[in-house]
């Protein structure tokens, strides 16, 4: 399993899907997966800064029942911590 003490979510998706943010790593966003047993697993990581235009293809392959609002208010949410317009 993959350490993750120093990250928290930042952005819940659903009960059971999650992203974190660790501005200062090469993959600077992960999109992790809780299990009922508390089980955690990395479904996918980007580099957010640098190619946040293709931040609603990543989602949507990982979780294709979000729709292009959804993904659109997520957006919204992370950009603060890229120092990028909201």
């Amino acid at each position: 399993m993959l350490e993750q003490s120093s990250l928290k979510p930042v952005v819940w998706l659903d009960d059971r899907f999650y992203i974190t943010i660790n501005p200062n790593a090469l993959y600077n966003l992960e999109v992790w997966q809780r299990d009922a047993d508390a089980h955690e697993q990395r479904l996918g990581r980007m580099d957010y800064k640098f190619h946040r235009d293709t931040f609603a293809g990543f989602i949507y392959r990982l979780l294709p029942k979000i729709d292009l609002l959804q993904i659109h208010e997520i957006q919204k949410q992370l950009n603060p911590f890229f120092d990028l317009e909201v």
